[in-house]
């Protein structure tokens, strides 16, 4: 289950790509404007049955939690895909491998920040671990504000195998991690990377630390010299992004 106006409107967009199943949506009868009426009109333009509950009704739903007068179940659930599925939609593109590893990201909203980072920054997909991760839930979609919808996750038993297989491939795995002796800006991201991000407060774990190519540190000043590891991940991906666009890769 999934709500909010951008959530449900981009698994909408991704049932329309096969990259998700949508039950139904409920609605707020209450609710009559252009964006509701907009989702209404979609959804049953591909066939999905649409049903107009109290506003009540739909917070009980939810536990409580905002809805913006719009629900929709999934079936089946968030779609993970396989690493060697993750693997062809680089090699597919054609493009320099960008990839984002999250080692242990355990709250929703860092979790979905990174996702929408992660897309905006036009990685080909992120890599979670299966164990002491957040999966990809109804609240991580919603802070990705429906990113995670259109963003390719592969869970992986071992991050360490993982980061092992795409060495393999060619790619080089750079950590973010305070401390480090190397700036990111003064890091050549402009190849094919996997950028590794670690869990809030904890940073990388040492053996998944080990088995990254070099890890970088980003600059600070400030009383507070610290970011989440969700902001850490912005900057990280997006320093990629311009060194990438700079280099025309």
């Amino acid at each position: 289950m999934i709500c909010g106006i951008n959530p449900v409107r981009e698994a909408l967009k991704a049932a329309g790509e096969n990259r998700a199943e949508i039950d139904c949506i409920c609605v707020s009868f209450r609710r009559k404007d252009s964006l509701i009426s907009g989702i209404v009109g979609e959804a049953r333009r591909m066939g999905i049955a649409v049903r107009e509950c109290a506003p009540e009704e739909l917070y009980s739903i939810t536990g409580g939690a905002p809805h913006q007068g719009v629900i929709a179940y999934l079936r089946g659930g968030y779609r993970y895909i396989d690493l060697d599925d993750l693997l062809g939609v680089w090699k597919g593109s054609g493009e320099r491998a960008f990839f984002l590893l999250l080692d242990s990201i355990q709250d929703p909203q860092n979790m979905g920040s990174l996702l929408r980072a992660a897309h905006t920054a036009g990685t080909h997909g992120v890599v979670v671990p299966k164990d002491r991760s957040c999966p990809v839930t109804a609240a991580v979609i919603k802070a990705s504000a429906g990113a995670a919808m259109h963003t390719p996750v592969a869970m992986v038993t071992n991050l360490r195998d993982a980061i092992k297989r795409l060495k393999d491939e060619g790619v080089w795995v750079v950590g973010v991690e305070a401390g480090s002796e190397k700036s990111i800006y003064r890091a050549d991201l402009e190849g094919d990377i996997a950028i590794v991000v670690g869990s809030e407060g904890k940073g990388l774990r040492r053996l998944v630390k080990e088995e990254c190519d070099f890890c970088v540190h980003i600059p600070m000043r400030g009383v507070v010299n610290s970011l989440s590891s969700a902001q850490a991940g912005v900057v990280a991906l997006f320093e990629a992004r311009r060194q990438r666009d700079r280099a025309g890769k």
